[in-house]
């Protein structure tokens, strides 16, 4: 599933579910290039029936189409465990984990457009700022489990041929990347340190950021500073959170906010104006200032998330929740205060929001 930091019961089924879909933590969302109208639900589905989906929620209606490529494409199904999205000008690119794809739509109407393929267990993809006609996909290699994963890769794709163009070795099990300083940092969860990329020339050998634990995500600031959020499988060790100045390449960190007891920390992600962090930790979701001495004591919202994004057209908080990963789960909004709004049922295993 998308999230490793959630303690589970893990059936047979699940542990293959695991294997591919481990460990997520994205990053926020961009500002949205569309008319900020609709919040795309990014439903996994379940691993052993291959049926993953999108939702297509309307923010001023509240109607919700559950499932946009299928309506959109004569009922054709995206394939089996939908990942993440990433939206690029009116492109909405679908990366399905288990079908080693991604799938382009045209946005709003998620009409498919074309499909990317060559890909192997794919993860997140960011389009470069150097060249906006290139993009970074995150690969894992090795596995599934209990087979053993090796070093990932991340594949180079050319945005209007849809070809992977070439490709670039980083840690164990990657995830998304953040761009900051002409520098793409590359969180591995299976490896203690951060891959770095430059943006102008990517196929020249990347450097690395040693870290304490293995980093499931990273953010940038309104400052361009970047911060990485630190933390073991299940929780085996205190979770770090680490702010590094704006060239992290040289190994300069600015200070280490190490959290109070052993357990799990995630889903960092930064508000729409940079200025506030959110992580989830325990059983809470928190907030904490970019300026902030010290990690929060107490949680903005006490409930834990299978995904959380923050709408930047809005600011509002959107949050979903897995339930049983078998039945339809839950997306819930709320407002920057962390007063639940309203909530609708979605599709299988939602494990994040990416809004247009």
């Amino acid at each position: 599933m998308k999230k490793l930091f959630r303690p589970l019961v893990l059936s047979t089924a699940l542990l293959g579910f695991l294997a591919s879909c481990h460990n997520s933590d994205p990053s926020p969302s961009p500002t949205p290039t569309g008319a900020g109208q609709y919040a795309f639900v990014i439903n996994e589905g379940n691993f052993s029936n291959g049926i993953g989906s999108v939702s297509r929620f309307d923010k001023t209606s509240k109607d919700l189409v559950t499932d946009a490529f299928a309506t959109a494409n004569g009922g054709a199904v995206l394939g089996s465990v939908v990942e993440s999205m990433t939206v690029v000008d009116t492109k909405g690119y679908v990366v399905v984990n288990n079908s080693n794809k991604i799938e382009v739509v045209s946005l709003p109407d998620f009409k498919s457009t074309a499909t990317i393929a060559g890909l192997n267990q794919p993860r997140f993809l960011v389009r470069s700022v150097a060249n906006p006609g290139r993009a970074y996909v995150t690969e894992w290699l090795g596995g599934p489990y209990p087979a053993p994963y090796t070093a990932g890769r991340i594949s180079i794709i050319d945005l209007t041929t849809n070809k992977v163009t070439g490709t670039i070795p980083v840690g164990i099990n990657p995830e998304k990347p953040v761009l900051v300083g002409g520098k793409l940092y590359v969180p591995n969860t299976g490896s203690t340190f951060l891959t770095v990329i430059d943006d102008a020339t990517p196929t020249n050998t990347p450097t690395t950021v040693a870290v304490p634990t293995p980093a499931g995500s990273v953010v940038a600031d309104k400052n361009n500073t970047l911060w990485a959020l630190c933390s073991t499988d299940y929780g085996s060790q205190a979770a770090t959170l680490l702010h590094y100045n704006a060239s992290p390449s040289a190994g300069t960190l600015q200070k280490a906010f190490p959290f109070p007891t052993v357990g799990s920390g995630g889903g960092l992600r930064i508000s729409p104006d940079g200025s506030q962090l959110y992580y989830s930790y325990g059983k809470g979701e928190y907030r904490m200032s970019i300026t902030d001495a010290a990690l929060p004591a107490t949680p903005l919202i006490r409930r834990s998330f299978y995904g959380f994004d923050i709408d930047p057209a809005t600011g509002l908080l959107y949050g979903t929740d897995a339930l049983n990963y078998s039945n339809p789960g839950r997306l819930l909004r709320y407002q920057p205060s962390g007063t639940l709004m309203d909530s609708t049922t979605v599709q299988v295993s939602p494990n994040g929001v990416v809004f247009y």
